[in-house]
């Protein structure tokens, strides 16, 4: 196999890209990007490494120049008569692999790996030089690499960062193709994965509105989260779609979403959990204020950033009627006051429940049952 390595300098990958073999460099150092990630072994990283020298290597026999559908199931079978480890010759032969919506997904850690720094790196390029798939129209099948993409780390459940790995892929690929401009061409790919994790979480059978909950309008913030934690997007989506079935959501969806709304005239950032870093008691002129403020505190210290949504539901269950007396009732509260230290104050009280409510969802893009 290593000796067809340097004639793989003579098939063009694409012609601003230059040769397979530079393609094979690049997937290279991915696939140490991708290991790092994951915290593979310096010995678990060997034949991953391997296959990614080798996995194109199969292109340039005559088996495979005359049968092109070999690609890979060749690969595998050289590797193994040149007396490579096993684990390299299934990771070039599953590198290819899912070949189209139902095939079979790579197996093997090696073949998982390599598979992904195979598609990341022809959807940075192909990107970079602006060839963006429009329509039906979409030559280098850059739609089903991206969804390939995502369905490896779903099945498989890789604790991966996408965003680190486009960002850290573009930049491998601007020291090749320096004309490319990096925010720009990121951003392309965010929503092209956006696309894709839209259309796959349609396909799961999950509610559209759902989907922009999980998503996002235009926000940068579930953005990014989303390409950090593609299991997490999965799982809320999922979450969501049950509650909504069984009736939790429509349990705490008037509480949040009034809350949500109005914390839009507030200034706290969607970051901020903590209530004694922002409320101010002393403000306070109703015992609905002071019952809130408890209870967020509790809500902050029962939660502390965990990702138990079924316990986060619960929560802003309970929470429901001291907010629905701190918004209507004898005891209820004018938030938008004429004093702004005490409109501030409310304001970041429901600013604090839209927070805890946003790590799970965008409640206001969610449509009432």
């Amino acid at each position: 196999m290593e000796g067809y390595l340097p004639q793989l300098e003579t098939v063009t990958f694409q012609e601003a890209l230059g040769s397979m073999g530079a393609k094979v460099d690049r997937i290279e150092q991915i696939v140490g990007l991708i290991a790092d990630q994951l915290h593979v072994s310096a010995t678990a990283r060997i034949p991953m490494l391997r296959a990614a020298r080798l996995c194109k290597a199969d292109l340039v026999t005559q088996m495979v120049g005359e049968f092109p559908e070999l690609q890979g199931i060749m690969g595998e079978n050289y590797a193994l008569q040149s007396g490579e480890d096993p684990a390299v010759a299934i990771g070039i032969r599953e590198h290819y692999l899912p070949k189209g919506a139902i095939d079979q997904l790579p197996q093997t850690l090696v073949g998982q790996v390599v598979a992904l720094a195979d598609r990341l790196d022809t959807l940075v390029s192909i990107f970079g030089l602006g060839l963006v798939p429009t329509g039906s129209s979409d030559p280098f099948a850059l739609r089903r690499a991206a969804n390939a993409i995502v369905h490896i780390i779903w099945a498989a459940n890789l604790n991966l960062d996408l965003q680190a790995l486009l960002e850290q892929a573009i930049a491998i690929f601007t020291t090749v193709y320096p004309k490319a401009h990096p925010e720009s061409l990121l951003q392309q790919l965010q929503e092209f994965f956006g696309q894709r994790l839209r259309n796959l979480l349609e396909e799961q059978g999950i509610d559209y509105d759902l989907i922009n909950a999980v998503q996002g309008d235009n926000d940068p913030e579930y953005t990014e989260r989303s390409l950090r934690d593609l299991g997490d997007i999965r799982d809320r989506a999922q979450f969501l779609q049950t509650i909504r079935r069984d009736g939790r959501l429509s349990d705490i969806y008037e509480t949040v979403n009034r809350s949500s709304r109005l914390a839009t005239q507030g200034d706290l950032a969607t970051d901020q959990l903590d209530p004694i870093l922002v409320v101010d008691p002393s403000h306070f002129q109703k015992a609905s204020e002071h019952a809130f403020y408890q209870d967020l505190i509790r809500l902050c210290h029962q939660m502390q950033g965990q990702r138990d949504y079924s316990q986060l539901v619960a929560a802003l269950t309970a929470i429901a009627p001291t907010v629905s007396s701190f918004f209507d009732g004898p005891d209820s509260v004018l938030v938008m006051d004429s004093d702004p230290a005490i409109k501030r104050n409310r304001l970041n009280l429901l600013g604090l429940l839209r927070n805890q409510a946003r790590m799970l969802a965008d409640f206001g893009a969610i449509v009432k049952s």
